[in-house]
């Protein structure tokens, strides 16, 4: 069960760094907390930093008696593909300018007044 919470939190952080700029249409004051949380994910994906929440996930797993999945949180539970370990860098390089991308070009209507 606490795997499973886990993956969820993981989960609503990614929806939130992805959509969260559309989410900062509705709810201004949210806007330093979303920028935060893409600054983090960017860096993590961009130097491959790791999240704290993959490890704490598989540590319940364990705990639970099942074996953890063993690529990353969103090959696994987002993207359901496995990156050949020697693109990994490429693919993670990739979804952070992507994510970087996507809330530039939001944030960029909402200064606009858009």
């Amino acid at each position: 069960m606490l795997a499973r919470a886990s993956a969820a939190v993981h989960i609503a952080y990614v929806l939130f760094v992805v959509l969260g700029s559309l989410l900062v249409l509705r709810r201004p004051g949210l806007i330093w907390i979303h920028l935060l949380a893409v600054a983090w994910a960017v860096a993590t994906l961009s130097f491959d930093l790791g999240c704290a929440l993959t490890p704490l996930e598989k540590t319940f797993w364990r705990r639970g008696g099942r074996e953890p999945y063993p690529e990353g949180f969103l090959q696994h539970h987002v993207l359901r593909y496995r990156f050949p370990p020697e693109k990994s860098r490429q693919y993670h390089l990739a979804l952070g300018a992507g994510v970087l991308l996507l809330n530039a070009a939001v944030y960029a209507l909402i200064m606009r007044g858009g």
